[in-house]
């Protein structure tokens, strides 16, 4: 009995080892493949922030957007809100139905290196609608 109960531990130990090392092997590639693929991704060239006031029927968004890169970008963004119940500054904002566009002001289409850009808009109806940015090296 005391053998057959060491067979029983040592295969259990044995199979212990082997799954370990398959769940090892198994991990190996799956967690470098995205580190490889991180780093062919050029890094980022805008930092987004937004601060959002809300109140029974409407909401306030203020977006500050940075350029952390060392050459010059431009910026755009798109926000789907409820029908023209956007009213917008410091930005040129154009829409149809519930769909905009946010474009940057003709007097500043070009944020150079650590510069800045902030615009707002107020919309009515519940919940905050925020815009998705996108940046973009300038030529």
């Amino acid at each position: 009995m005391y053998i057959a109960a060491m067979g029983l531990r040592v295969r259990i130990a044995v199979l212990a080892v082997l799954g370990v090392t398959a769940l090892l092997i198994g991990a190996a590639p799956t967690s470098a493949a995205p580190a490889a693929a991180a780093a062919d991704e050029p890094p980022p060239v805008c930092l987004i922030t937004t601060s959002t006031v809300a109140w029974d029927g409407g909401y306030q968004v203020e977006v500050t957007i940075k350029n952390v890169s060392s050459g010059r970008i431009t910026w755009q963004g798109k926000l789907t809100a409820p029908p023209w119940t956007i009213t917008g500054w410091d930005a040129t904002f154009a829409g149809f139905g519930s769909q905009y566009t946010i474009d940057p002001p003709a007097h500043a289409p070009i944020l150079g290196s650590n510069a800045i850009a902030e615009f707002g808009y107020v919309g009515t109806g519940n919940g905050a609608a925020l815009p998705t940015i996108t940046c973009k090296p300038s030529n």
